[in-house]
């Protein structure tokens, strides 16, 4: 992988959008980093290698497709015990009788006073 300076880029755009089609390029942004990925479908998603790992720590029983749920493929979406969970929140929030705390309350309940 090469991480360049987006001094770097600018002044090599070209260069660097050549080599991005051999090897991973990286480009610092302060404390941030825009990785340059080369496909033949904008549709096409990155995914790193942590990612990976933490989709296999899921059961192979609980496991589905994050993508078809969110496009960011959030590993929530990716277990389908969370979203029995939320969907049983969700149905349960319908037929409670929800009360808004007080503001008062409210820091009192999270613990603010």
């Amino acid at each position: 992988m090469k991480v360049i300076t987006t001094r770097d880029f600018r002044n090599n755009t070209k260069t660097y959008f050549e080599l991005a089609e051999k090897e991973r390029i990286s480009v610092k942004r302060g404390k941030k980093y825009i990785n340059f990925m080369v496909s033949k479908d904008p549709d096409e998603m990155y995914i790193s290698e942590n990612w990976v790992k933490e989709f296999f720590t899921i059961p192979q029983e609980f496991r589905c497709n994050p993508f078809d749920i969110s496009p960011s493929g959030d590993l929530f979406w990716a277990d389908k015990r969370n979203i029995e969970k939320l969907k049983e929140t969700v149905e349960t929030s319908k037929t409670t009788n929800w009360t808004r705390l007080k503001k008062e309350d409210q820091r009192k309940f999270l613990g603010l006073e």
